[in-house]
C-alpha cells in the first residue's frame, strides 16, 4: 500500500466522503500545493462542497502529509504549527482570556495614552491575533497586586508575549511548583519571584564573544574562532557589560586553551535570541598590542561614539583572553564616563 501524503489523504477522504476520484485528487493536490489551504481562486470549482467540508478536507490533507513524514521540519510542519497557534489565540479571545485594548482600559481605569505607556515600558504586554493587538485579561485582574505584577512583566520583557503569559500563569518547578501570580502578595515570595523572573528572562537571550586572529570588519567565513564564550544575559543590559559578563561567568567557552600569544586579533560580540535562526552582530573590535599600549578600533557598535582608542598594555596580562578582558573593561568604563 502506497504511503505518500497524497495516498494517505485520498484514502482518508474516500472513507468519509463520497467524492469522484478526480475531484478528490484535484482537491488534495491544490490544497497541498498552497500551504494546505484551498486557494480562494479555486473555491468556485468546488462550489458543490460546503465550506465546512472544505475545511475538514484541508485538515485531512495536512495531517496526511505530516503522517507521511513529507517536509516535516519544513514548510508543512511550520504552517501546521502556526495554524494551531493562531487557532489557540482565537480561542483565547472567544473565552475572554485576551481583551481588546478598549475593554482592558475600562477594567483598569486608565486612559488610552496611559495604556500605551504601560505597553511601551513593558509593564503590560499584548498578543497579536489576525493583525490586531489584545491584552491578557489576567493583567487586569484586581485579585492580584497589579503594581507588583507590572514589575514582573517589566523583568520578563525579553521573552515573546505568549511565553510571558505562560510563565505568569503556569506552575514553576524553580518556585516550588507554585504559580507566579500566587506569589505577588507576600513580600518574601515576591523577592524570590523577582529573582526567578530575571533568571528566566535571561534564558531568552545569549551574548557571545568570538575572537579571531588578525584584523577583520566582518566575521571571517570558514574559519574557526580562536576563542568563543556564550552566556545567558538580559539583552537590556549595556553591550559592554554583557560582553564582560560573558567573558567572566564561563557559561560556555571553547576551546579551553592554551591560547596563542597574538599581537593582533579581532573580537565580535553577538546576541542570539531564542527562536531566531541568525545572531545579531552588535560590535566588532580590532585589537593591536603595540609595545606598551593596546590600540583599539571599534568598527561597529550600536550607539557607540568611540571609534579608536589606546590604553596601557600593562605588564601583568597573561595572553589573549586577559587582553580581551582588559579591553572590554576599558570600553565598559569609557561608556560610563
Amino acid at each position: 500500500m502506497a504511503n505518500s501524503g497524497w495516498d494517505i489523504a485520498m484514502r482518508r477522504i474516500d472513507a468519509i466522503y463520497d467524492l469522484p476520484q478526480f475531484v478528490a485528487s484535484s482537491l488534495v493536490r491544490k490544497i497541498a500545493a498552497n500551504k494546505f489551504r484551498l486557494p480562494p481562486t479555486d473555491r468556485s470549482t468546488y462550489q458543490q462542497l460546503p465550506d465546512y467540508v472544505i475545511v475538514r478536507i484541508e485538515h485531512i490533507v495536512r495531517e496526511a502529509y505530516l503522517d507521511a513524514g513529507e517536509d516535516v521540519g519544513g514548510d508543512v510542519l511550520r504552517g501546521y504549527l502556526w495554524q494551531q497557534a493562531l487557532e489557540g489565540r482565537r480561542a483565547m479571545i472567544a473565552s475572554g482570556e485576551l481583551l481588546p485594548p478598549t475593554e482592558f482600559r475600562r477594567r483598569i481605569g486608565v486612559t488610552e495614552k496611559r495604556l500605551e505607556k504601560l505597553l511601551n515600558d513593558g509593564s503590560l504586554f499584548s498578543v497579536e491575533v489576525d493583525g490586531v493587538q489584545y491584552v491578557p485579561a489576567v493583567l487586569a485582574d484586581a485579585a492580584h497586586n497589579l503594581r507588583r505584577l507590572q514589575t514582573i512583566c517589566q523583568i520578563i520583557v525579553p521573552a515573546p508575549p505568549l511565553s510571558r503569559l505562560d510563565f505568569l500563569t503556569s506552575r514553576n518547578g524553580n518556585l516550588g511548583d507554585r504559580i507566579p501570580l500566587d506569589m505577588l502578595a507576600d513580600d518574601d515570595d515576591f523577592k524570590v519571584l523577582e529573582q526567578a523572573a530575571a533568571a528566566w528572562a535571561a534564558e531568552w537571550s545569549r551574548t557571545a564573544v568570538k575572537v579571531y586572529e588578525g584584523e577583520h570588519e566582518t566575521e571571517p567565513a570558514g574559519v574557526e574562532p580562536l576563542y568563543i564564550t556564550v552566556a545567558e544575559i538580559d539583552p537590556r543590559r549595556p553591550l559592554w557589560e554583557r560582553a564582560s559578563e560573558a567573558l567572566h561567568v564561563h557559561g560556555y567557552e571553547w576551546p579551553l586553551g592554551p591560547y596563542p600569544d597574538l599581537r593582533s586579533f579581532t573580537l565580535f560580540v553577538e546576541r542570539h535570541t531564542s527562536g531566531s535562526a541568525a545572531p545579531m552582530l552588535e560590535a566588532c573590535v580590532q585589537i593591536l598590542v603595540d609595545g606598551e599600549v593596546i590600540r583599539i578600533r571599534v568598527v561597529a557598535a550600536p550607539g557607540a561614539t568611540l571609534t579608536s582608542k589606546t590604553m596601557p598594555a600593562g605588564k601583568n596580562h597573561e595572553g589573549l583572553i586577559d587582553i580581551t578582558e582588559q579591553v572590554i573593561a576599558h570600553l565598559t568604563n569609557a561608556k560610563r564616563t
